[in-house]
């Protein structure tokens, strides 16, 4: 990186976060604002959305991102704070603070370094017999459909009271089917308490 701001990645010229706030601050120093607020946090996620205000309070250009504490080393404790700046550069971007390219260069690296990362999930569907590896495609695509008609609760129900159980690989196998937001709607399902019961009419 060179004292400008911007990065070549891949032929590809990203600003950093940092700079984009320098040249909206030169810009709005006084009359336009940034927010920031914890959309979602839990053990595994954290959800951020950046909100940039013009001097009526009226909002301007929103940004979002997402961080899985879980996929790099940084994260594991400073996830909130990478979700806050990749949410704020996202809606500096969106109010034409991107350059030739949306996503920041703090974005981009991050990126590339997850993509670099081995997790104890890596290769674990590889590892169970087909048997097994066919049941966790079943389960998941079952519990997908479930969770595309809103019915979470089903969903945790399915997969707590599978029969027979699942194992810890088979658990961790059908745990990394789902997307990250489908994983949340599973993991506040099971912190709500809330059960469900299969009618029996």
């Amino acid at each position: 990186m060179n004292d400008t701001g911007k990065v070549k990645i891949h032929g590809k010229e990203y600003s950093t976060v940092a700079y984009r706030v320098g040249r909206f601050r030169e810009d709005h120093l006084l009359d336009y604002g940034i927010a920031t607020e914890v959309l979602f946090r839990d053990s595994e996620v954290v959800v951020m959305k950046a909100t940039i205000t013009n001097s009526e309070g009226r909002v301007i250009a929103t940004g979002h991102a997402e961080e899985v504490r879980s996929s790099s080393q940084i994260n594991k404790t400073s996830a909130l704070e990478n979700a806050e700046t990749s949410a704020i550069g996202r809606a500096l971007a969106a109010l034409g603070y991107a350059g030739t390219e949306f996503a920041s260069a703090d974005e981009v690296a991050q990126a590339i370094t997850q993509q670099k990362t081995i997790t104890p999930s890596t290769g674990v569907l590889e590892s169970l017999t087909a048997k097994q590896q066919q049941r966790i495609f079943d389960t998941a695509t079952y519990c997908k459909d479930l969770l595309s008609e809103g019915k979470v609760a089903e969903v945790v129900h399915c997969i707590e009271s599978a029969n027979p159980p699942f194992d810890t690989e088979e658990k961790i196998a059908l745990w990394i089917q789902f997307d990250s937001k489908q994983k949340s709607a599973i993991k506040r399902q099971q912190a709500s308490g809330d059960t469900y019961s299969p009618s029996t009419s």
